[in-house]
């Protein structure tokens, strides 16, 4: 059950980012709302009651993890951005 609902997440998560890469005429207000609502319905599909503090905590984790995810791709980005630059060695990553 629990992995399935962290499976669920993920999904949510993946399609809200491809929505995000999909929307290049849209305005960054309009692409908040969109991902808002789709937050909104993630938590709610999920059997969480609107209004309440675990509804709260269900939609500030799924801010949370699209941060997370934005943050990795700029690190990954960032790593292979120097390795280019510094193509005698591989750069080694914090564990």
């Amino acid at each position: 059950m629990v992995r399935h609902s962290i499976l669920k997440r993920a999904v949510c998560s993946a399609a809200i980012l491809g929505a995000f890469a999909l929307a290049g005429c849209r305005s960054a207000a309009e692409i908040e709302q969109a991902a808002a609502e789709a937050r909104r319905t993630s938590c709610l599909e999920a059997g969480f009651v609107e209004g309440t503090d675990a509804y709260r905590l269900c939609l500030l984790l799924q801010e949370t993890q699209e941060r997370i995810v934005r943050l990795e791709r700029r690190i990954d980005l960032l790593d292979s951005e120097v390795s280019r630059i510094w193509s005698w060695g591989t750069l080694r990553r914090w564990p």
